[in-house]
């Protein structure tokens, strides 16, 4: 049946984010009369008003608008639910396989609705997919997303956008918590899926002390070190290593900022919260300094299939702390 397209209303339970531009010029061909829609979209008759509303087809109506046509050929309906209405929809879509994973999840809390249905009843993921012919690991994997990116907006306070899905997917086998610190730290520190997921392959099961430490949002690593460290077959050496490190890193990052603060006219012998800071730092550093001052050669027994790895960071952070040194001189 031929409709004037200012007849016809958007689904008011419309789930689609963006409109594929691949339609609309198709359609706007179309216009021109080089060829036909080849699926007619699906509107239900308001009675109360005479006029139509889309079930199904958003888009191709929505282009053809754009197109400038002014009667579309659509299959009517006039007893459609609204129930019916928003899984159709749906199921359309899904058929097309072009929904986002975005899109799907709105269309599932949709269906969810619809049917009273309470996440974590018996029978939850059989019913959603008997309803929407999804499959189960996809609607699994669906809620599971929602579920993470709930807990990150907690965690991280605002300040991570949600993660790619695949990201979600290679940090999966990690507990929910730490999953969450290594998206945050992934995030924060602008590393890639494949690497969340190398540094998920090292971390798994590893003892579970060394595993919170790398993950802490204040071990500042990367993402190789961290790789290497994890390996280490020592747990008690690799834990050694990381807090070596870690106390290494603190006094470089005193040190750069006293000079960087010197720079602008601020000099650290005036002021005792940097004096503190600094040489608190080194007291804290000798101590662990313990552990590494005899290695020699012992260095390659404990590390010797990661130090190709690590030996670069220490050289670096040592770097900096001897060019603080050098300018120290000048500054104080």
């Amino acid at each position: 049946m031929k409709i004037p397209i200012n007849m016809i209303d958007a689904n008011r339970y419309q789930i689609r984010e963006k409109h594929d531009e691949d339609i609309i010029a198709s359609i706007a061909v179309s216009a021109l009369g080089r060829h036909g829609i080849l699926q007619s979209p699906m509107v239900r008759l308001i009675k109360e008003t005479g006029r139509f509303e889309t079930v199904y087809g958003h888009g191709r109506v929505r282009a053809a608008k754009v197109a400038g046509i002014t009667e579309l050929e659509c299959r009517v309906e006039s007893d459609v639910t609204d129930r019916e209405m928003r899984l159709y929809m749906g199921q359309e879509n899904v058929l097309r396989g072009d929904l986002s994973e975005t899109e799907r999840m709105a269309w599932l809390e949709q269906v969810q609705e619809d049917m009273g249905l309470t996440v974590g009843e018996r029978g939850f993921w059989k019913k959603l997919h008997a309803a929407t012919a999804l499959p189960l690991s996809t609607i699994e994997e669906a809620y599971f997303t929602k579920e993470v990116r709930i807990r990150l907006r907690s965690s991280a306070g605002g300040r991570v956008s949600d993660p790619p899905i695949r990201m979600i997917r290679n940090t999966r086998p990690l507990g929910k918590e730490d999953q969450v610190r290594l998206i945050i730290k992934s995030m924060d520190k602008g590393w890639s899926s494949t690497t969340a997921l190398n540094i998920t392959k090292a971390i798994t099961k590893i003892d579970p002390e060394l595993r919170a430490r790398l993950l802490d949002e204040e071990t500042d690593l990367p993402w190789k070190v961290m790789v290497a460290l994890a390996e280490i077959e020592n747990a008690e050496n690799a834990l050694k290593l990381l807090e070596y490190i870690l106390k290494r890193r603190l006094i470089e990052k005193v040190a750069l900022r006293i000079l960087e603060d010197a720079k602008k006219g601020i000099y650290p012998t005036y002021n005792v919260e940097y004096s503190d800071q600094f040489e608190s730092a080194l007291r804290s550093f000798q101590v662990v300094n313990v552990f590494v001052a005899g290695w020699g050669a012992k260095k390659f027994e404990l590390v010797k299939d990661h130090w190709d790895v690590i030996e670069p960071i220490l050289t670096k952070i040592e770097t900096n702390i001897q060019e603080f040194r050098r300018l120290n001189r000048r500054v104080l």
